[in-house]
């Protein structure tokens, strides 16, 4: 089952939130973080800030968003791992007028200084990302 599109951009502006220095996302990271450091590698709880305001003016409800965050591996990295983080929310209105409970799942990798760990990169293809290259022109030097 695909997802709904605007289910799918929520989860990609979340995730490039969590990209940036700003405060916006500093509440979902400080769970993210807190799962890492967590014995049992999770973290739940109710999502605060201009975070939780975003997902609720996406969603068109003023019910919380709780968020639960859980570590699925660690990398060999201290301090880096990966993650499944799920918002949810209650009580959101559809286009037929029905109120249904929301949850967007996603996964990432992260370390507790808030960048992705190095492992499992390709350097090279970032590098060329980086310096302008587009996807489309990667693909064509790479070939067939």
């Amino acid at each position: 089952m695909k997802a709904p599109p605007k289910t799918l951009a929520m989860a990609l502006s979340v995730l490039g939130l969590l990209g940036t220095s700003d405060v916006v996302a500093a509440d979902l990271k400080q769970h993210l973080i807190a799962a890492i450091d967590a014995p049992d590698g999770r973290s739940d709880g109710e999502l605060s800030g201009r975070m939780a305001e975003f997902f609720k003016g996406q969603t068109r409800s003023s019910s919380p968003v709780r968020v639960q965050v859980r570590t699925l591996s660690k990398f060999a990295t201290a301090g880096c791992a990966r993650l499944e983080a799920t918002l949810i929310q209650d009580d959101v209105p559809t286009k037929d007028g029905k109120r249904i409970p929301l949850a967007v799942r996603y996964e990432l990798n992260l370390c507790r200084d808030g960048q992705p760990p190095s492992e499992g990169i390709d350097l090279e293809a970032a590098s060329r990302v980086l310096s302008g290259g587009s996807p489309a022109a990667m693909m064509r030097e790479s070939g067939p």
